[in-house]
């Protein structure tokens, strides 16, 4: 796949919706964790997508680097930390062992919803870089 057929976090979010909205029992005890797969990548692009813009090289870093970091450039850094705490959990929930429960269809869905919160700050954030 090209990285122009890739999809962007929006669709990402998108699928991750369709995903719980879905009424295929067949794959519902997938559907958690495929969703938090691709909330997780749609965090993942969102903040590729700032480093380009602000800091390249900041794209060699962990995830836990570029979210300290991310402190330093935003607005609120309490969003880099809710970003952090949802990627966070995102990243558990990817994770299948047999001891765990699935995540629920609720907080998959509040996963999403602050992923999406903070794919909006760094787009507003990506925005006003663009501008100076």
């Amino acid at each position: 796949m090209t990285r122009s057929s890739a999809p962007g976090a929006g669709e990402l979010f998108a699928m991750c919706r369709m995903l719980l909205d879905g009424n295929d029992w067949g794959t519902a005890f997938w559907w958690g964790r495929a969703a938090a797969v691709l909330a997780r990548q749609a965090v993942e692009l969102s903040l590729d997508e700032f480093w380009a813009q602000r800091s390249p090289p900041m794209l060699e870093s962990s995830a836990r680097g570029q979210f300290l970091a991310l402190r330093l450039y935003l607005p609120d850094e309490d969003m880099a930390a809710e970003g952090h705490a949802t990627w966070s959990l995102l990243s558990r929930a990817c994770h299948h062992h047999p001891y765990d429960l699935q995540p629920s269809r609720d907080e998959v869905l509040g996963w999403i919803v602050a992923a999406e919160r903070f794919h909006g700050v760094l787009a507003a954030a990506s925005h006003d870089i663009g501008e100076r």
